[in-house]
């Protein structure tokens, strides 16, 4: 496996950094550390000249390689082989340099970094790469001192892409020997009109594709998406959350709501968001 680290050395990122190693060390994957810097799109094309002169841009990179280095020592003590990568510019348009020569399995992001308070996960970096690449993406706010999940819940509204999502989700959950597989899927007055029967019809599918797992499904009714998400946490003891979030799909509200990012920056439990 391929784990993707883009980090901007924040606290957030840190915590990130030690569950990508937790996460590498364990399922034996290759780790890549990414920044993008501050510093024209075009710097490395410069001549060494030219990169010699710019004293300002010459610093930053310097700087930049070395806090990367760091990481990879850290990993690399840790028994995990690790690549360091950098670009300049822009980071949600410059991802796409990593994203297009290395197959990713994983990108583990923090939900915010410097420029973002916990309060500001919509919009941030971490939100607009979600929406912007196709990558599965696990997303943790909160530090996850030795990353064992037993027990997981996919949220889905039961459709044909949310399968193919949810076989995406069990492959992780085998990797990480996960035993205890939780099906959600939530009704409010604007989303769901089917009766419970016909959803709960609709559940046993996934328990069927599940069949290697102990599978459980759920059904509940709650005023928003996200409401209901954090009553099912609470109800329950949940290693990992696990979303679809694939293009065109309904289960994009709960990342629209006007407290979802509540919800995300304030729960110590890390989010899975698969994206293809």
């Amino acid at each position: 496996m391929d784990i993707l680290l883009p980090t901007d050395f924040s606290s957030c990122a840190t915590i990130a950094f030690d569950l990508a190693c937790n996460m590498a060390r364990k399922t034996q994957s290759h780790l890549h550390l990414y920044h993008c810097a501050d510093v024209p799109d075009n710097w490395e094309d410069l001549t060494l000249d030219q990169k010699v002169q710019d004293n300002p841009n010459k610093y930053i990179v310097l700087d930049i390689k070395a806090k990367l280095q760091v990481l990879k020592s850290l990993a690399v003590d840790q028994g995990i082989s690790a690549t360091i990568h950098y670009t300049g510019g822009t980071f949600i348009n410059n991802l796409s340099e990593i994203l297009d020569i290395i197959d990713i399995d994983l990108t583990i992001m923090g939900a915010h970094g410097h420029t973002g308070s916990q309060d500001l996960f919509i919009g941030s970096n971490t939100q607009k790469a979600i929406r912007k690449y196709k990558c599965n993406f696990l997303v943790i706010n909160k530090p996850v001192p030795d990353f064992h999940p037993k027990s997981a819940v996919f949220v889905s509204s039961l459709n044909e892409d949310d399968q193919v999502a949810f076989k995406s989700f069990l492959n992780y959950a085998t990797a990480w020997h996960i035993t205890d597989v939780h099906v959600l899927t939530i009704d409010t007055s604007s989303w769901f009109t089917q009766p419970a029967i016909v959803i709960r019809e609709a559940q046993k599918d996934f328990k069927v594709i599940a069949e290697d797992f102990n599978c459980d499904t759920h059904f509940y009714s709650d005023y928003s998406i996200q409401e209901g998400i954090r009553h099912f946490l609470e109800d329950n003891d949940i290693d990992l959350v696990s979303i679809s979030y694939r293009e065109r799909h309904p289960i994009k509200r709960i990342f629209m709501g006007s407290n979802v990012e509540t919800l995300i920056n304030h729960t110590d439990i890390p989010v899975l968001c698969i994206n293809k």
